[in-house]
């Protein structure tokens, strides 16, 4: 009897020691593993991007980009990870496309919901409907939207639909991930973000790094500062992961920068995913299962070019993204007029065809005013895509002007106007387009000492006679820092730009602007 009971025994114990051995093989050729491999997925400035673009080469086609091709991927992923994989965004997600503006990013945030992110992190052009709408959105979000950086005036608090930073468990790691918004936000459009105070990234991550540190293994800053940035007021991922040590990833946004191979800065990480949801990012980390600390990180080729020909596209994100299509096609296919050149030229810096064809409508319009303009301004960081030459169509031209902005008409005297060019030439060469009013500039002499030589209706520029001029309202609040307009009297506000836009081009067609000299630099 004793004997029967000792070869029980004795199998048992094999048993828990089989069961034990097998719990220690990895699924990699049945060798045991000390490290863990987990895949994080990460897009930013997606800007609504939701249709993706029809590429054709060498007689074949392909769609780059689009939520159910992006979602596709990120499946594709899941399986191939078994599950341990985290995914992020970085900010500026609805605000960009006619279908993404109608509704206020309702789909977009359906289809992220569906390819289950984990955190987002607010852009400012998440804030453009007002922070009304990002509250909206971050309530049908199924994950978090993080700004550790942003606090209430009336209480000092991080807003209740924003959280500093969130807890993920993947696979036994803890990952600690503090969300960053663009810190000069209410330069930007300060009528979007009132009540709402921002501080920079380095000032927020080192306040609440003790306390991520402590209940995590591994530190992520989701962050939409912009990668090594020199603007005002921005720290850039490159300053954050320099000013502070104990930082294990940097997953970036806002300057739409595709970087291929990430970024090593002090003990940091660094990585970006290009914008529109062309590419996402894989930053494949493996992890020791005993010390939670990153062992290796692939760090090359890291971004996925998201193609229709290499996944089979989310069932469930396609249908509803061909229904928003669907119900904004029938707006966005509508035509307008003609172009009898390419408008591709960059409207970056300094004069362009597409610029002048914008300024020109905005100062033939007089819709937003009770006398005729004397100059039109806008923006060229507001002129977000091409038009080339052939038909044109609302949407098209929605691509340009995605911000929704209204004409705005303001009387302003000479010395108002030489110090909006001032502003505008202080950084890069040229950040004003202009009609009815020409300009030189030298960014060689000091800083408001720039502009050489200004011109109106081909008169000199009369610092005391009083202009009206054309602009948008996000000019006229003060945005990209522009307070002088704020200054302007007798303030008329009219229709949408770019249905100004649309009117001149249908009354104009076919169209073909030029560059005219009316911006000189050096």
């Amino acid at each position: 009897m004793k004997r029967w009971i000792l070869l029980a025994l004795l199998a048992l114990l094999a048993i828990c020691v089989l069961v034990a051995a097998g719990l220690a093989i990895a699924y990699t050729g049945g060798v045991f593993s000390p490290t863990e491999t987990i895949a994080i997925l990460h897009t930013n400035d997606f800007h609504g991007s939701m249709e993706g673009e029809k590429i054709t080469v060498g007689g074949k086609s392909f769609v780059n980009g689009g939520s159910a091709y992006l979602a596709g991927f990120i499946d594709g992923f899941r399986r191939e990870y078994g599950g341990r994989v985290l995914v992020l965004d970085a900010g500026d997600i609805w605000q960009g496309t006619f279908p993404s503006n109608q509704d206020k990013g309702q789909t977009v945030i359906a289809c992220m919901n569906l390819a289950g992110y984990d955190a987002a992190a607010a852009g400012n052009h998440d804030f453009d409907f007002g922070w009304e709408v990002l509250r909206d959105r971050a309530a049908e979000a199924r994950f978090p939207f993080l700004a550790a950086n942003l606090v209430e005036e009336a209480t000092g608090k991080t807003p209740p639909y924003l959280k500093p930073y969130t807890i993920k468990t993947v696979a036994g790691v803890r990952f600690g991930i503090i969300g960053l918004t663009y810190p000069s936000a209410a330069i930007i459009k300060a009528s979007a973000v009132q009540g709402l105070q921002f501080s920079s990234g380095t000032e927020a991550v080192r306040k609440y790094l003790p306390e991520v540190r402590q209940q995590s293994d591994v530190v992520i800053v989701l962050s939409h500062l912009g990668l090594a940035s020199s603007y005002p007021g921005q720290d850039g991922d490159t300053e954050l992961a320099m000013a502070v040590p104990g930082i294990d990833v940097i997953v970036g946004g806002h300057s739409h920068v595709e970087l291929r191979n990430a970024r090593r800065v002090g003990e940091a990480i660094i990585v970006q995913a290009g914008s529109k949801g062309k590419y996402l990012g894989r930053l494949e980390l493996t992890i020791d299962k005993k010390t939670k600390k990153i062992v290796s990180a692939k760090t090359q080729d890291e971004l996925v070019a998201v193609v229709s020909t290499k996944t089979t596209p989310n069932a469930a994100v396609a249908q509803i993204v061909k229904k928003r299509l669907d119900e904004a096609g029938v707006i966005m296919r509508r035509p307008i007029g003609e172009s009898l050149v390419d408008m591709t030229e960059s409207c970056y810096a300094g004069e362009c065809p597409l610029g002048n064809l914008i300024v020109d409508a905005m100062r033939a319009a007089n819709q937003a005013g009770d006398r005729p303009a004397d100059i039109a301004m806008h923006n060229n960081a507001g002129v977000r895509s091409q038009i080339y030459k052939g038909p044109i169509n609302y949407g098209q031209l929605y691509l340009v002007l995605p911000f929704d902005n209204v004409l705005t008409a303001v009387d302003l005297s000479g010395a108002q106007v030489l110090l909006i060019l001032e502003k505008a030439v202080s950084g890069r060469p040229g950040n004003m387009l202009v009609s009815g009013l020409t300009y030189e500039f030298d960014q060689t002499k000091p800083i408001g000492e720039r502009i050489l030589k200004v011109t109106v209706g081909g008169q000199p520029l009369d610092p005391n006679k009083v202009y009206r001029v054309q602009t948008i309202d996000y000019l006229a609040s003060g945005g990209d820092g522009q307070t002088t307009f704020t200054e302007g009297k007798n303030p008329v506000y009219g229709d949408p730009t770019v249905d100004v836009v649309a009117e001149y081009i249908r009354t104009h067609s076919p169209v073909s602007p030029k560059v005219e000299g009316r911006i000189v630099g050096k």
